[in-house]
């Protein structure tokens, strides 16, 4: 895109720079350039004059000026300038923009996806809550964001796959299973003693009642009895879990039992191989993992002195598998009180021989439900929570997805529920919808006036004149560099803040002028403009999951 052209401008002044004694020869440019963030600071803008400054001992205004003086802008810049201590603004002359997006209309709305990925192999693991309770809104925030970023993934050329780790192994689906049994035993008139660190919940009630309905013939002894229940409730609430994904648009690829890196070796050759290359040791009857050789954090537990293996030793034999599947990026999801957990896995992979920077861990920040202006709580314990499935039956998929993606995912959101049923422009998601149908409806109109548009075919794009058109084709064209940075930076909220904008320049235009009703030749020219828009939001609004309604 024309970025790529801007930084061949700068480099090519600083080699001018170079040959006129004002730059050494063997500086290395590199420019940056990026999309302003206000309009008044031009199209397209570089620090470069920032990184140059100490080589050659002036402030980066003096730099910036001197390198304006060796830039040849060619036939794309209207004009070039100096703003702030040293940034330099390009502004593009409104013919570069019309001819952009003439290009993308003739290639295809395909070549607004840059190809980041060059097939490399990615693997999103998301979700993976202990199937001991209903997913609740936190939950789903975490699904939003793993099931957006697979699809902006896959969109700019990653094989993605999509995978739920379930610790069926662990201490939580044991106290199900006995919280279940003594649901079981009190449903049957027995009194019993229900601790507080059983599952508080209903639903645990109701699997206990499953199972007096069924009649299924129960083991006599009790820790038996205890693990059947753990298996059946897991396995029944697992099944609510992939119900309430499917509900809310998420499909997985794979769910990945913990019991299995145990059943296939894969926990022990792990501690072998850490053990091998010298990274394990004993101490204190324990095995301990050399976390303070990779990272600045302390050595932490593999095996307990009781012999019990704790999380932290799953988690690199879970990990190392995924490397062993052979992908080249992995990807985890995880809630945001798992921050101090980062440093220990990533010395982990670098341990067993992996490049650390091929994982990345994303954390996701607590959601607050506010319903009638005020917090719902949740704790799936305790069971005072608010599921995933009540706010999607609530608001509809479209609305969850959107609001859980309206800021960035490791920001704390409130999350409103008022709002987000609100049919009006205070609600984003409307907004955004409401623009793709009142352009469908335009087209419709057109119809029937009876203005063809099956083909723009030789439309006249000189007649986008007008600020608010030059504004739009800037906005379709920025989605190119929005997927780019959002699958760079692994930031899916990109896309709705960028949909947000988009739609507001079009809204603004649509109040300020009149599509059709012109002579024929601008009526096209408008109505092709709009059809651009169209696509992009389509496209945009299915990548976050969210439909694109043709009418509202």
């Amino acid at each position: 895109m024309i970025r790529k052209k801007i930084a061949e401008i700068i480099s090519n002044a600083c080699e001018v720079s170079k040959k006129q004694g004002i730059l050494p020869e063997n500086v290395n440019v590199n420019p940056s350039v990026e999309i302003p963030r206000e309009e008044g600071f031009g199209d397209y803008s570089t620090n470069i004059a920032f990184l140059l400054a100490p080589i050659i001992k002036k402030s980066p205004s003096e730099v910036a000026r001197i390198l304006i003086e060796k830039i040849n802008p060619g036939d794309i810049c209207e004009k070039v300038d100096v703003a702030g201590k040293g940034f330099i603004n390009f502004y593009l002359k409104n013919d570069v923009w019309r001819n952009l997006l003439k290009d993308v209309y003739t290639k295809g709305i395909g070549s607004l996806y840059p190809n980041v990925g060059e097939g490399k192999k990615v693997l999103i693991e998301f979700v993976s809550a202990n199937p001991t309770g209903p997913l609740h809104i936190g939950h789903g925030r975490g699904a939003a964001v793993g099931d957006v970023l697979a699809n902006i993934l896959k969109s700019v050329g990653y094989i993605v796959s999509k995978e739920y780790y379930i610790n069926d192994a662990g201490r939580q689906i044991k106290t199900l299973g006995e919280s279940t049994y003594l649901r079981w035993k009190e449903l049957q008139g027995e009194e019993v003693l229900y601790p507080k660190d059983c599952y508080q919940g209903d639903y645990v009630k109701d699997l206990a009642g499953q199972l007096i309905e069924s009649k299924v013939e129960i083991p006599l002894d009790r820790d038996a009895a205890v693990s059947f229940m753990a298996r059946f409730s897991s396995s029944e609430i697992l099944k609510g879990i992939q119900q309430d994904l499917g509900d809310f648009g998420v499909v997985f690829d794979n769910y990945y039992n913990e019991s299995t890196l145990f059943d296939r070796g894969v926990v022990e050759t792990t501690l072998d191989l850490l053990k091998e290359k010298g990274y394990a040791y004993e101490k204190d009857g324990a095995l301990w993992f050399t976390t303070s050789k990779f990272e600045k954090d302390e050595d932490r537990v593999l095996i307990k002195s009781g012999g019990e293996k704790t999380y932290f030793t799953s988690d690199i034999a879970y990990h190392m598998d995924k490397f062993n599947r052979s992908f080249d990026m992995l990807v985890d999801i995880w809630g945001s009180d798992h921050h101090g957990y980062i440093p220990r896995l990533k010395a982990s992979i670098q341990a067993l021989g992996h490049d650390k920077e091929s994982f990345k861990a994303l954390l996701i920040q607590f959601v607050t439900l506010l319903k009638d202006g005020k917090p719902a709580g949740m704790s799936t314990r305790s069971g005072q929570f608010t599921t995933l499935q009540e706010v999607v039956n609530e608001v509809g998929r479209d609305a969850a997805r959107f609001f859980f993606l309206i800021r960035k995912s490791d920001a704390h959101l409130e999350f409103d529920l008022d709002l987000a049923k609100k049919s009006s422009n205070e609600n984003p998601v409307f907004y955004v919808q409401y623009a793709h149908a009142r352009i469908a409806s335009i087209f419709r109109n057109a119809q029937s006036e009876g203005i063809g548009t099956d083909s723009f075919h030789g439309v006249d794009v000189t007649l986008l004149t007008l600020n608010e058109e030059i504004n739009l084709i800037k906005g379709i064209l920025h989605f190119y560099h929005v997927i780019e940075g959002s699958a760079k930076s692994l930031e899916p909220h990109r896309i709705t803040f960028y949909l947000i904008d988009l739609v507001g320049r079009f809204h603004s235009y649509y109040n300020k002028t009149r599509v059709l009703g012109n002579t024929k030749e601008l009526t096209l020219a408008r109505l092709w403009l709009l059809s651009m828009l169209k696509e992009v939001i389509r496209n945009s609004l299915g990548i976050l999951g969210v439909s694109a309604p043709e009418k509202m």
